[in-house]
């Protein structure tokens, strides 16, 4: 893996960690900006057009198999996440210390291995975030007049599915693999399309002039992905072992 492919990944990883401000509000502040892509379409659009061809390539193939077999392989998957949470977690720490790849890297493998054995943790933090992206932008949508109070639905959707996650395993891992899977497609391969001459130009205008186009295909693409992904819900179907088990 190039070194090229880690810078374009920690780019998409440091906005949402918002590293130079700290840990601290300022940063918890920039955290709900990014996720509440309805209020901050302009903001995703160029996210989306500053990805490389590798890392936009990357995340189409990964939100794909999200899509189409998240819960199929829900264990390797998480265990993928987790890696690249590490990492954005290790550059943010080797700040500090002068950017380290090493650290970053370091950090990312401990992250992983921690989540191996303890997977369904991982899957209630990671199930907690899609919640609170999914319920940050329903109440920008219901209540755009009170977007500076997103967060209370950012945090009802985390506690939401963090905790139904451990009562629904099978409901909720479809979920936020449906969701997670629909941001990854939908981004990367819109980057992909952006890369082409032909194509850029009508497809930038048409973003901007339908700041909230990609918003509905994120929506769609995670409908037909849960419902591609319906018959894992069946406990009669042939299907792996419920998330929570060990």
């Amino acid at each position: 893996m190039t070194l090229s492919f880690h810078t374009d990944v920690l780019a998409l990883i440091r906005p949402a960690l918002a590293v130079e401000n700290g840990l601290g509000g300022e940063t918890f502040r920039e955290l709900l900006t990014r996720f509440d892509i309805l209020a901050e379409p302009q903001l995703l659009i160029q996210t989306i057009d500053s990805l490389s061809v590798i890392v936009a390539a990357a995340l189409t193939v990964t939100g794909g198999v999200c899509l189409l077999k998240g819960f199929r392989w829900h264990k390797a998957i998480v265990l993928v996440l987790a890696l690249l949470g590490g990492i954005g977690l290790g550059y943010a720490m080797s700040l500090s210390m002068g950017r380290s790849m090493v650290i970053a890297l370091a950090v990312g493998l401990l992250c992983a291995t921690l989540a191996a054995p303890m997977l369904k943790w991982t899957i209630a933090i990671l199930a907690g975030i899609v919640g609170a992206f999914v319920g940050m932008n329903i109440w920008g949508l219901l209540s755009p007049e009170h977007s500076s109070q997103a967060w209370a639905g950012a945090g009802m959707g985390f506690i939401t599915l963090a905790l139904g996650s451990f009562l629904l395993s099978r409901l909720v891992v479809t979920f936020f693999m449906s969701v997670s899977g629909a941001v990854l497609f939908i981004g990367g391969s819109i980057s992909l399309l952006l890369r082409l001459d032909a194509l850029r130009e009508p497809i930038m205008q048409h973003l901007h002039e339908v700041p909230r186009m990609i918003p509905l295909l994120i929506a769609v693409a995670a409908t037909i992905g849960f419902v591609i992904q319906r018959p894992s819900l069946d406990g009669g179907a042939e299907t792996e072992a419920e998330p929570s088990e060990q």
